[in-house]
């Protein structure tokens, strides 16, 4: 376990909302099928689920003069593994550095409106109505990750042919007890799921996803809820995630509120 975080002021949420999701990219490592490679001031990973946060970059330090031969490269790099949609990532300490203006100027996108989110795990909102017949568990097996994995792609409605890779990175990654994920069913029938993992201090909540036919009924919530409280139980502090515009209001309501935003610079091939 990581020192867990007890500063609840702004300072200490905004970096913990920063670096749990880092921290979380630097776990992808855990799988082989990742490629990783870091260097002094670049971390770079390429991973076969197609989705731009798991083929990505990080910058840890500000750039030392004209970076466009290493953005280029990077850009390339990624071209030739078959992406067409790319995140890059700054540290918190290099987020006021020349890196925007430079991938900007190579074609890089700002974004800049990702809600980051923290709260108080000893001052949530517990008093949730949930459907009957709601069960809520921990993905021990192979098995149970296979169902999981089959609502986590319509839920989060990503191309069902990610379903193969998806499966396999998270069979590699979330069977430990650094990332812990959980399926919520009603009456038997599988219909949410949510992914709780453990680093710089805080419990970070990830994958939160509804099938669509089964949303509004208070499952986002639940699925939400119940891995902080384990959090809670272990001795975390501090829950954070990264909120969709579906999701903000369902997290205020839990006890969340807006700490920063998780600005980054995308990528996509035209």
């Amino acid at each position: 376990m990581d020192k867990i975080l007890t500063e609840l002021g702004d300072e200490a949420l905004i970096l913990a909302s920063k670096n749990n999701l880092y921290e979380f990219f630097g776990y992808l490592r855990s799988w082989e099928k990742t490629e990783f490679s870091v260097s002094p001031v670049l971390w770079r990973w390429w991973s076969p689920v197609a989705h731009p946060w798991f083929n990505a970059a990080y910058s840890l330090k500000p750039p030392s003069g004209d970076e466009t031969a290493l953005i280029q490269e990077t850009l390339e790099y990624f071209r030739s593994r078959g992406r067409r949609s790319i995140t890059w990532w700054l540290a918190p300490e290099v987020e006021t550095s020349a890196w925007g203006a430079q991938l900007e100027a190579n074609g890089w996108k700002a974004m800049t409106d990702l809600p980051g989110m923290a709260a108080d795990l000893n001052a949530m909102n517990e008093d949730l109505r949930l459907p009957d017949g709601l069960e809520i568990i921990r993905v021990e097996d192979s098995q149970t990750m296979d169902i999981w994995t089959s609502v986590f792609i319509p839920g989060f409605e990503l191309p069902e042919a990610w379903m193969p890779d998806m499966l396999e990175m998270m069979l590699a990654l979330g069977m430990g007890s650094e990332m812990i994920n959980y399926l919520a069913t009603v009456d038997g029938e599988p219909v949410a799921t949510s992914t709780i993992y453990f680093g710089a201090g805080a419990a970070g909540i990830y994958c939160v996803s509804t099938l669509p036919e089964w949303r509004g009924r208070g499952l986002g919530a639940a699925v939400t809820l119940l891995p902080l409280l384990e959090a809670r139980s272990q001795g975390y502090q501090v829950g954070v995630l990264q909120s969709s515009e579906m999701g903000y209001k369902i997290y205020q309501r839990l006890g969340f509120r807006e700490v920063c935003k998780m600005s980054h610079y995308y990528w996509q091939e035209s």
